[in-house]
């Protein structure tokens, strides 16, 4: 484990006691569900049996773009369960009005869990997805390190970084090679984005 990685992940663990009051002043606001605070936690996994992909949709204009992909992938396998995350309310509020009523019954919706080691690795254990996706920018170290350690394949799709992020990831170098070594595939959204990444 990198320095900086190692780093993350000691933050993230002194922080978390704070996190929930966090959470509860995001919930007056508006900003989070208060009776969906637990998935935050990486709580409330409720798995179904068979194959499931995980899709991590950060905000609307990615679950809006991660649509035509849950279609295309329930056509394909029948079978198939698929899990989205999301970070905001309105992208969980946009999942459920958009979603076509067939497919409905087949995608199920959670929020993120913070980056917080126990967090994710309750939430790994609680969903155990057979493989998964990233879109776009949404980068969480411990998450994806978790996922890695459980060999969980993980893609990085329609990937983006700005020169602005590529700058900051300079300079956490360790935990930018373990962050982005955790993915077996990146499709990048353009030729800049590919090297930046």
């Amino acid at each position: 484990m990198s320095l900086g990685a190692a780093a993350w992940r000691l933050g993230a663990t002194l922080i978390a006691p704070l996190l929930p009051l966090h959470l509860a002043r995001r919930a007056r606001r508006g900003k989070e569900i208060a009776d969906r605070l637990p998935e935050r936690r990486g709580e409330g996994a409720a798995r179904p049996p068979g194959r499931l992909f995980w899709l991590h949709a950060a905000s609307v204009g990615e679950t809006l773009s991660v649509l035509p992909v849950l279609d295309a992938m329930a056509a394909r396998d029948p079978s198939l369960h698929l899990l989205v995350t999301t970070g905001t309310v309105t992208s969980a509020e946009l999942l459920a009005r958009r979603l076509p009523v067939p497919l409905a019954p087949r995608v199920i919706h959670r929020f993120a869990p913070l980056d917080v080691p126990a967090w994710v690795e309750r939430f790994l254990e609680g969903w155990r997805p057979d493989a998964g996706a990233f879109v776009e920018s949404e980068l969480w170290p411990n998450l994806l390190a978790a996922a890695a350690r459980r060999g969980v394949p993980m893609a990085l799709v329609n990937a983006r970084m700005s020169p602005r992020s590529a700058a900051r990831w300079r300079r956490a170098p360790g935990l930018a090679r373990a962050t982005l070594g955790s993915f077996r595939l990146v499709l990048a959204r353009s030729e800049g984005d590919a090297a930046r990444l």
